[in-house]
């Protein structure tokens, strides 16, 4: 019994590594990767009306950036409005990232996050029809020193 107890603690002791691994990955800028998203996307047979959603997907958001902080807090700036602003939060097992910028909190499954890319998984539930290819454009502001 002490055993089983012993690799249920070491495992949990690895996720939450992990899990906080993933969150220094994600802190910084972010904004969608349309080529990327493109032949992702094109790797599904998508019928003409596909594509052409995610054509207007991509032009009406490429140049919108997520802000990850470091405190949870989030903020997603656009051109021509207002940002955002919320708070974010990884799951335990760092597969979900959680966004809130209003009164909801959205799950958002990841299939993969590197220090340069995070692809959001498609999400038949939402709106999210295709994968969302997200590239690092900017890192974490570097900490203040007194």
């Amino acid at each position: 019994m002490k055993k089983l107890a012993f690799v249920a603690l070491i495992a949990l002791l690895a996720a939450c590594t992990s899990n906080e691994e993933q969150k220094k990955m994600l802190l910084g800028k972010w904004q969608y990767a349309p080529a990327r998203m493109s032949e992702a996307f094109q790797k599904t047979k998508p019928s003409p009306q596909e594509q052409i959603a995610l054509e207007r997907f991509v032009m009406m958001y490429q140049n919108d950036a997520f802000i990850f902080e470091e405190d949870g807090s989030m903020s997603v700036t656009t051109p021509n409005g207002s940002p955002l602003t919320g708070s974010w939060d990884l799951s335990p097992a760092g597969d979900i990232l959680y966004m809130n910028l209003g009164s909801q909190e959205i799950p958002n499954p990841i299939s993969k996050l590197t220090n340069e890319e995070l692809i959001l998984a498609v999400d038949s539930t939402r709106r999210a029809k295709y994968t969302r290819i997200l590239k690092k454009v900017e890192g974490p502001k570097p900490a203040a020193t007194e």
